[in-house]
């Protein structure tokens, strides 16, 4: 048995504050990033709600976000992040336009929907 000490190397993680450039925009608290890629700066959110008999229901939640540090997908610029119904959709800014451009195309459709409704339940022509 030698009398010399031993060495290992071990991989330890190191936690310490990180000092990052914070936009005028993000309205996010950065305290549950563990590590550089989880950094996300989110904007407030705009939030597409209606009133119904039982109450109000949100049907689309907007915000501006940024992953600078990112590891699997870096964002070098802002995106806009669009969720409904759980799913969510991340653009650029030609891409909000492009989202926005359909979804009025979807609200014409619900206006004709409701004139046919309102013709078949005998109050239009």
């Amino acid at each position: 048995m030698s009398t010399e000490p031993r060495t290992a190397t071990v991989n330890v993680l190191v936690t310490k504050p990180l000092e990052i450039e914070e936009p005028d925009w993000c309205a996010g608290a950065h305290d549950r990033a563990q590590f550089r890629p989880d950094i996300i700066h989110n904007g407030p959110e705009t939030v597409a709600t209606f009133d119904t008999s039982l109450g109000t229901i949100q049907y689309m939640r907007a915000w501006i976000s940024h992953a600078p540090y990112g590891d699997l997908a870096p964002e070098p610029l802002p995106i806009i992040a669009v969720e409904i119904g759980g799913d969510a959709l991340s653009v650029d800014p030609d891409g909000l336009r492009a989202f926005v451009a359909t979804t009025r195309a979807h609200l014409d459709a619900l206006d004709h929907l409701a004139d046919e409704a309102e013709r078949i339940r005998g109050g239009g022509q």
